[in-house]
């Protein structure tokens, strides 16, 4: 077998994003195990290398935006692959990576393996209204047109979709959870020295702190949770709400609509905190808030309950399939039960009758079947 393997990926690290921590996850382990691996991916900052090779490990970057990078990336690929003749396999993702992908497979008679993080179907005309959503809806049905040898799914639930909505075949469907880094996310790993500092530095000392974090996409349906906050506020001044947000499209707007409440002493808004930060600003916080609307693993809800923090969330996609510990499930797109459920908190923190049971996430086990496909 070739060990040799192109990613073929819209977005890569430094990019923020859950993708592209699951991807840096998988690639770091294939590259302990001899493998080499091969990026191409997008330059969306115009500061970062078009090209960058470290042992085993190459990487190249082409065009600025999602849209740039599909239109030259077969051209790139075609250079690659006739460069390096030992690829093996092609693994790419959804969205923007997937078509120059499946034509390069065809191009050069190699395996391609689609990662299917999750689909939207009918929802993008939520996400983006009737017109707009109708392009992304045939531009998502577009992917699945092209053929693949494999479609990774990294749930049950997005399993399921594939099936239903693209009839796609169960003989080319395999389904791997992605992993939760469960070492590091651990409270026991964030000294309560450090917590007593964050806390004292953020001015959280007798507060009950309820927190937000990661992208601000329509998805993810934090709307509902601002339009809570001046009812929430106003009815328990206990409360102190954190929002930790990735820089994205709807990130501005988000932090605008927080803002005109001028709630300034029961919220705090922070701008996308690094991976060790992040881990104690969590640890120093009481529950977890994530209000999605559709999630094909949910990496936030996971790390959450990973730290054994009470979460906040709706019934919904994969989210009871992946999540575990003290959660509360509420229905989605509903300011009211969001109040309600935080307001009730107290009956929930600590009743083990609420505690769901454990489930168990490794990075390394996705990491062996992944190489079981590769193979």
């Amino acid at each position: 077998m070739n060990k040799h393997i192109l990613f073929v990926l819209d977005y890569y690290l430094p990019h923020k994003g859950w993708s592209e921590t699951v991807f840096e996850a998988i690639i770091s382990r294939l590259l302990t195990k001899w493998y080499t691996v091969t990026v191409l991916t997008s330059r969306f900052d115009n500061t970062l290398p078009v090209h960058e090779r470290k042992g085993d490990f190459t990487i190249y970057r082409i065009g600025k935006t999602r849209i740039g990078f599909m239109c030259r990336a077969l051209g790139k690929g075609i250079r690659i692959l006739k460069k390096n003749p030992d690829i093996g396999v092609i693994h790419t993702s959804t969205y923007g990576g997937a078509i120059p992908a499946s034509l390069l497979g065809k191009i050069f008679g190699k395996r391609v393996i689609l990662t299917v993080h999750e689909i939207f179907w009918r929802l993008w005309m939520t996400y983006k209204g009737r017109w707009t959503g109708s392009i992304y809806k045939l531009f998502e049905r577009m992917i699945f047109w092209f053929p693949y040898d494999v479609y990774h799914c990294v749930s049950q639930y997005t399993m399921n979709s594939i099936r239903m909505v693209y009839g796609i075949s169960d003989k080319k469907i395999t389904m791997i959870h992605n992993g939760v880094d469960t070492n590091f996310r651990n409270a026991q790993e964030v000294s309560s020295f450090d917590i007593k500092t964050w806390k004292n530095q953020y001015g959280r000392n007798n507060r009950f702190v309820i927190m937000y974090y990661g992208h601000a996409g329509r998805s993810k349906w934090l709307d509902y949770l601002v339009r809570a906050l001046p009812e929430l506020v106003m009815v328990d001044t206990k409360l102190l709400f954190v929002f930790n947000l990735i820089d994205s499209k709807r990130t501005q707007h988000i932090k605008e609509q927080i803002r005109k409440y001028h709630l300034w002493s029961s919220v705090q808004i922070l701008d996308g905190f690094e991976k060790n930060e992040l881990r104690t600003l969590i640890a120093s916080s009481d529950m977890i808030v994530a209000p999605s609307l559709s999630e094909g693993f949910g990496s936030v809800h996971t790390e959450s309950v990973a730290m054994k923090k009470p979460l906040l969330t709706t019934h919904i996609a994969s989210i009871p399939e992946v999540v575990w510990g003290n959660v509360k499930f509420i229905s989605p797109a509903s300011k009211r039960e969001i109040i309600q459920a935080i307001l009730e908190r107290d009956q929930r923190i600590g009743n083990t009758d609420y505690i769901l049971p454990y489930k168990e996430f490794s990075r390394n086990t996705t990491v062996k079947e992944l190489i079981k496909l590769y193979r």
